[in-house]
């Protein structure tokens, strides 16, 4: 099993987990619902252990 702690994902590919559009994402970054890391100004990774939270947070 990968270590999901490290593993970084696009904003695209989160959008496929959870099966909204990519502007979706975005929104919930700005709002503060999936924190994500800027690693430049039109690069941006969210942590795939922070979707596996926001994911048992919405099952819950």
């Amino acid at each position: 099993m990968a270590d999901t702690t490290r593993q970084l994902i696009t904003p695209a590919r989160a959008a496929e987990i959870f099966g909204v559009h990519r502007e979706t994402i975005y929104l919930w970054i700005k709002d503060g619902r999936l924190p994500a890391v800027k690693l430049s100004r039109r690069m941006t990774r969210i942590r795939m252990a922070d979707v596996d939270a926001l994911i048992e947070r919405s099952a819950a």
